[in-house]
C-alpha cells in the first residue's frame, strides 16, 4: 500500500522509460527497413527480364518500341524479396470493349493500387487486365519503374520544351492495339484537368479528336493533356 492507500504497486518510472525509448528505437529502424526493401525492389529487375515490342508508328513511318516486363517475373521478384507479400482485386470495370481491373498489392502492412487494361469480349483479355493491374500496382513499390515513368504525359514534348505549347495532335487519334491504348494514368490526369476546367473529359476528347477517350492512343492522350494543361494555366 502506498502513501495514498492505493494497493497498486508504485510505478516503475525507470521501467517505462526504458520501454518508450526501446519502442522509439524500434520505429526508425522499420522504417529503414523498409526503405532498404523499397530500393532492392526498384532494381530488382534484371535487364534479361526486360522484354520489347513494337508501341506505334509515328507520321513519318517510324516503328516505336515499348519495354516491359511479365507479370510473373514482377510475381517471382515479389516471391523473393518480400515472400509474405499479397494482393487482391479490388474492382472490375467494363469501358466500351474494354475491360478495367484495379489490383492491390500488400507489402509489410503497405497497401498500394494499379490499374490494367484489356478486351472485356474474352477471359484472355480480363486476365490480362489483371496481369498489368498488378504489374502497375508494383510499379508503385518501385518495381520496374523506370520502364513506366513516361506512361502518364509527364515527358510530353510540351514539357520537354520548357513552354506551353501542346504536343502536336496526331493525325490518327485511334490506338491500334491494347499497347498503344491511353493507360489509366492518363485517364486519370486528363478528368483532373478537366474537372479543374469544369469541362467534359469526353467533351473535350471528341471535340479535339471526334473520338472516345477509351479509343485514343497513349500519343493522343498526351497530346491532350498538353493542351487542357495550358488552358489551366492561362486561367
Amino acid at each position: 500500500m502506498n502513501a495514498n492507500g492505493d494497493q497498486r504497486p508504485p510505478v516503475k518510472l525507470a521501467a517505462l522509460a526504458q520501454s518508450s525509448t526501446a519502442s522509439d528505437q524500434q520505429q526508425p529502424k522499420a522504417e529503414n527497413s523498409f526503405s532498404t526493401l523499397l530500393k532492392q525492389l526498384s532494381g530488382g529487375v534484371r535487364k534479361v527480364d526486360v522484354k520489347r515490342r513494337e508501341g506505334w508508328r509515328d507520321r513519318n513511318g517510324q516503328t516505336h518500341y515499348v519495354d516491359y516486363v511479365e507479370w510473373h517475373t514482377v510475381a517471382d521478384l515479389l516471391d523473393r524479396l518480400v515472400p509474405d507479400w499479397s494482393h487482391a482485386v479490388r474492382g472490375i470495370v467494363q469501358i466500351g470493349d474494354f475491360v478495367a481491373v484495379t489490383a492491390a498489392i500488400t507489402i509489410c502492412g503497405v497497401t498500394r493500387e494499379g490499374v490494367g487494361t484489356g478486351p472485356a469480349d474474352s477471359e484472355t483479355g480480363i486476365k490480362k487486365a489483371e496481369h498489368d493491374a498488378l504489374k502497375r500496382a508494383a510499379v508503385k513499390f518501385g518495381v520496374a519503374r523506370d520502364l513506366y515513368r513516361d506512361e502518364d504525359g509527364s515527358n510530353d514534348s510540351s514539357r520537354r520544351t520548357g513552354n506551353n505549347t501542346p504536343a502536336a495532335p496526331p493525325r490518327d487519334p485511334i490506338a491500334r492495339g491494347l499497347s498503344n491504348l491511353i493507360s489509366p494514368n492518363q485517364l486519370a490526369l486528363i478528368n483532373k484537368l478537366a474537372k479543374r476546367l469544369n469541362l467534359n473529359p469526353e467533351s473535350a476528347c471528341r471535340e479535339m479528336y471526334q473520338a472516345n477517350l477509351n479509343e485514343i492512343s497513349r500519343k493522343a492522350a498526351s497530346a491532350l493533356i498538353g493542351r487542357l494543361n495550358a488552358m489551366a494555366q492561362e486561367q
